[in-house]
């Protein structure tokens, strides 16, 4: 015979009512546990996709050469022929273009972009060279006269310009003459001061033939 008593010590009497509410808090638990683990998912999503959208939107590096004569597109690492070009073009413009007040600015920008051989072969004549243009009142006017020529050798450019050059005392001409200059120009580091990561290396100046119109 079955003691009732026993039963009833062995396993606790639990009610509908208190299955029904204990049921009731495991899923709202696990309810709550899934509304975190969406929450989580939506953030970190969210946090992609904006660092897409803003991978997407940011404006690229763009390089370039002031005064460039042709345009194109710079890869880092890489240095076209066209900005080698550019590059020549402008450096010599700015070189040979100066009146008394703009020629030691002329100077200092230009050394920015000279090698250490071309560069001191100007500065140990400059002071005196800066003087005689201030003190006898003499200004350079130089421009192109045909397309530059470059060619590449180890590394090293070549770049040929041929040109007009005008000599000036105040407003008198004191010479003027077709000139032709050949231009070493070889890759350096880049600076703050010279981001192109070019240098003329060399320059030389020959005469070319010009009947005076």
């Amino acid at each position: 015979m079955i003691n009732n008593d026993s039963i009833s010590s062995s396993q606790p009497f639990r009610s509908k009512s208190t299955l029904f509410f204990e049921r009731y808090s495991r899923a709202e638990s696990q309810n709550v546990q899934m509304r975190l683990l969406v929450y989580l998912l939506s953030g970190l999503l969210l946090i992609l996709l904006c660092a897409f959208v803003f991978s997407v939107a940011r404006p690229r590096a763009v390089y370039y050469v002031p005064g460039a004569v042709s345009s194109g597109i710079a890869h880092p690492g890489q240095v076209p022929l066209s900005s080698v070009k550019s590059f020549a073009v402008s450096w010599l413009m700015g070189w040979m273009n100066y009146t008394p007040e703009t020629v030691e600015g002329v100077y200092e920008r230009s050394k920015l972009f000279m090698g250490a051989s071309l560069l001191s072969q100007v500065h140990s004549r400059s002071a005196e060279e800066l003087e005689k243009v201030r003190r006898d009142r003499l200004s350079s006017v130089f421009m192109l006269s045909s397309e530059p020529k470059i060619s590449e050798d180890k590394g090293e450019f070549k770049v040929t310009l041929e040109g007009k050059r005008g000599i000036y005392m105040g407003k008198e001409e004191m010479s003027f003459e077709a000139i032709r200059y050949v231009m070493s120009i070889v890759k350096t580091a880049s600076t703050e001061q010279n981001p192109y990561a070019l240098a003329v290396s060399h320059m030389r100046k020959e005469g070319v033939e010009y009947a005076h119109e």
